[in-house]
């Protein structure tokens, strides 16, 4: 492997005015171009952590899904978390940033300390937290003491202090109990994620509003793990109570369960049950019928929250108070 001595040597200058001349440092031009000249010629791959202690930047950010022990890890069962990444991705590589993917459970006793390492030791700019479950968030403060920049994905509820992105789950509920309201549909279901999950909390407090609005007083219940396995169960278990018009599933694997259900009980849709889910996810085109969904714009979500974690970094804003909101895809299943 090349290094940084060798660079110099080539170039003609000291290992410190390489250093400086490769970070962007005040040398003369005539001198970084002889010292980049040299490093490409040599293939040099700057270390990453002599970066960060020279410039006190490493040009990498982090982005950390939390999930927790109690539940099937969806990070592994669903395809969302890549959208996610997609839209991180693409900003950070523009950006010309690197990224480093983390998954931690919120019940990890090691977690605080992850969070000091972050913080502490220099490999990082920043961090983007998408936070899956509602349990105890005192590692914020960690990040707010030290003054480390970080975006969560979280609704604005976790307090003005907080800096966040809002997918806005609670105006997408509302979207699908609008919708039923509008078809006339009166016995009316949802399968939820865990209770404890910030995005069913959401989806759900939307929906229930929603259904007032509408004047539809009744709601079944049933919960799942937004798996496809658990919507189907989920769906066998509303079947015992009643036969819906209309089922919200909140995510499409949910959905694409509780559809293979229906079918074994002899049950069409749309014509018997109409199904919506929620996320706009690559499977919602490859059932039958296609499926009506939220689309919440993950991959626009996942771009925010690089841009404005970049720009906390850059110190082009002081706070991140953004959101987004979703809109429906309508297609056969409704």
């Amino acid at each position: 492997m090349t290094t940084l001595r060798q660079v110099a040597e080539l170039a003609g200058v000291s290992i410190g005015t390489a250093s400086v001349a490769l970070n962007s440092g005040q040398v003369k031009e005539s001198t970084r171009r002889r010292v980049i000249e040299s490093a490409n010629q040599l293939n040099y791959v700057p270390n990453q952590i002599g970066r960060a202690l020279n410039t006190g930047k490493s040009n990498t950010i982090a982005l950390l899904i939390m999930t927790s022990l109690e539940y099937v890890d969806i990070v592994q069962h669903t395809s969302l978390s890549y959208y996610h990444l997609q839209g991180v991705l693409s900003v950070v590589n523009e950006a010309d940033y690197g990224l480093r993917v983390d998954v931690k459970a919120h019940e990890d006793p090691d977690l605080l300390d992850y969070f000091d390492r972050v913080v502490g030791n220099r490999i990082l700019d920043g961090i983007i937290i998408v936070p899956l479950y509602l349990c105890d968030y005192s590692f914020l403060y960690i990040l707010q003491r030290r003054g480390f920049p970080y975006v969560m994905m979280r609704p604005a509820r976790f307090g003005k202090q907080v800096n966040y992105f809002d997918p806005e789950h609670y105006h997408g509920g509302q979207l699908v109990a609008r919708l039923f309201g509008k078809r006339g549909y009166r016995r009316v279901a949802m399968i939820n994620g865990p209770g404890t999950h910030v995005d069913a909390i959401e989806r759900e407090h939307g929906f229930v509003a929603g259904l007032i609005e509408v004047g539809i007083q009744k709601l079944t219940k049933r919960y799942g793990d937004f798996t496809i396995q658990s919507g189907s169960a989920a769906m066998e278990e509303i079947l015992k109570e009643l036969r819906p018009d209309a089922v919200f599933c909140a995510n499409d694997y949910m959905a694409a369960g509780a559809m293979k259900a229906l079918a074994r009980a002899g049950a069409k849709v749309p014509d018997d049950v109409a199904i919506v889910g929620y996320d706009n996810t690559d499977i919602c085109d490859a059932l039958v019928p296609s499926l009506t969904t939220v689309d919440y714009r993950v991959k626009e979500v996942g771009q925010c929250l690089a841009r404005e974690l970049l720009a906390l970094i850059g110190g082009k804003v002081k706070s991140v108070k953004k959101s987004v909101q979703p809109f429906l895809v309508e297609r056969e299943s409704h």
